[in-house]
């Protein structure tokens, strides 16, 4: 199904499809542009980008970047969306099918904030996060997390959307940007 997006201003990363010879072309797009800042030589940081591509296919995902959010310098938030698809036909309307996530969504994150919303494309749920991610040598740090999962009009396929920031005072800054990304989603077939 052919997803069209709009991105959030200043967004930097690529999109993921099932063509090898366009991804390597993205990667190294991205490469040439941010390997001096991340101080690798550009083939040594297309390499990397390459070597995520098939982890990311194998999960659905189908665009992954980063850009700047909130009012302070150096808050980035990293945006996936990814699209996984029904073991078959989606039973029911895509409402139930939305009620169903949002009771699933909050058995397993008990903290989230999580509703139904409707969308141009159609119904959907939305869920803001916040909490800590632990990494080695006792550093911890704050994750504050907007995603949308929505139900797509083929009855065949759900779009997740999901953007994570390090800034706690970025959040009302990253649910604005996931929203609007949200509200642009739009598919070939009707709603």
């Amino acid at each position: 199904m052919p997803l069209e997006i709009d991105l959030p201003p200043g967004f930097a990363g690529m999109p993921v499809g099932t063509d090898d010879k366009m991804n390597r072309g993205h990667a190294w797009s991205i490469a040439e542009n941010v390997a001096a800042g991340a101080g690798k030589s550009a083939e040594e940081f297309g390499s990397y980008l390459m070597a995520l591509v098939p982890t990311m296919q194998a999960n659905g995902i189908r665009v992954f970047g980063k850009f700047a959010v909130g009012t302070r310098k150096g808050d980035v938030a990293t945006l996936t969306l990814g699209v996984v698809q029904w073991p078959e036909s989606a039973p029911g309307s895509r409402d139930a099918i939305v009620a169903a996530m949002a009771e699933q969504y909050r058995s397993r994150h008990k903290r989230a904030v999580v509703q139904p919303v409707r969308l141009p494309i159609g119904p959907a749920i939305v869920a803001i996060s916040g909490g800590e991610f632990h990494l080695p040598e006792s550093d911890v740090r704050a994750q504050i997390k907007a995603e949308y999962q929505i139900p797509m009009p083929d009855g065949r396929s759900v779009v997740i959307l999901s953007v994570v920031a390090e800034s706690e005072d970025a959040w009302p800054s990253v649910a604005e940007a996931t929203a609007r990304v949200a509200w642009s989603l739009r598919s070939g077939e009707g709603a």
